[in-house]
């Protein structure tokens, strides 16, 4: 069985519903250890979950992916194979006796995945026509390499925009190879963004999440921001960087905003930490809600002295 290639929530909701459709799950079969992995172009983040909802963390390890194979693509249309080299890499992990008998979810990079605002379109009937209308916004977004990826979005309300997501079809079918060779299930693959909009939602409530936010994922090499008025999306944008994004995220929200037509200087920001030891985001005059993983790193944990 394939694994579930998941699209992100379908966002903040600002109704009754909750907007979310695809969270991540929390409890696994019974007895069965969870193992998280987050991929990214410079290292790899195995998380192995026991107890009680998964949220103990029984082992971590962080794999760097060897500097030479690294290589950042300045064209930001190619999802290039970047990926191949941390595949290799977590194809001799998951041989790791550390990891075998798990449940196994991935969660792909933003380096990785690639996301679009897809408007709401009255004249579309079938799944075939919204298929095609998908494409059509990537293929306008990124070009014709979008025509051959794989495009996944949460079910649009009516009258507004939905958050899609697209990978190389050939990632997938890597990492499910990886797992399948390892004698392992991979039950889900998720955008690092899905996880991101997920969990902040979870730490911070329905209420917060309910207004205007912007909210930004600073990763090694890579910012991607989120900008939500009112509850909607409103503008998706993942920018290549050849610094550290810390202090560049007053200029890029602003810039984003000025592209969508926002006016976002009084809205909060919260900044959404989703790999160890990722640097603090700054903007001077301006208060930035720091987020993690709602289950945190076992440095962070030993650090806290947690029992």
């Amino acid at each position: 069985m394939s694994p579930r290639w998941s699209n992100i929530s379908s966002g903040f909701s600002t109704g009754g519903a909750s907007g979310l459709l695809s969270r991540l799950p929390l409890i696994g079969k019974l007895g069965r250890d969870e193992l998280r992995v987050l991929v990214q172009p410079h290292q790899l983040v195995l998380t192995r979950l026991g107890g009680w909802r998964k949220q103990t963390i029984v082992h971590e390890k962080i794999l760097r992916v060897a500097p030479a194979l690294v290589a950042v693509s300045q064209d930001a249309s190619t999802v290039a194979p970047r990926w191949q080299a941390a595949l290799q890499q977590l194809d001799a992990a998951l041989r790791e006796a550390a990891w075998q008998g798990c449940q196994a979810q991935v969660v792909l990079s933003n380096h990785f995945v690639r996301y679009a605002l897809i408007p709401w379109n009255d004249a579309l009937g079938s799944p075939v026509e919204q298929e095609a209308f998908m494409r059509h916004c990537f293929v306008q977004a990124y070009g014709d390499a979008a025509r051959q990826w794989d495009i996944r979005a949460a079910k649009a309300r009516y009258g507004h925009r939905t958050l899609a997501s697209a990978v190389e079809p050939a990632l997938v079918q890597a990492l499910q190879l990886s797992f399948g060779q390892a004698g392992m299930r991979l039950q889900h693959i998720h955008p690092l963004l899905m996880q991101a909009v997920n969990e902040t939602r979870q730490q911070l409530g329905s209420k917060e999440t309910r207004g205007n936010l912007c909210l930004a994922l600073p990763e090694h090499g890579r910012l991607t921001l989120l900008l939500i008025e009112n509850g909607q999306w409103r503008s998706v944008q993942s920018h290549t960087l050849h610094h550290e994004p810390k202090d560049l995220l007053r200029e890029l929200i602003q810039r984003d905003a000025i592209l969508a037509g926002l006016e976002c200087t009084d809205w909060p920001v919260v900044a959404y930490a989703a790999e160890p030891a990722s640097p603090a985001l700054h903007w001077p005059g301006r208060q930035i809600r720091q987020l993690s993983r709602m289950v945190p790193y076992s440095r962070k944990l030993a650090m806290a002295g947690a029992r």
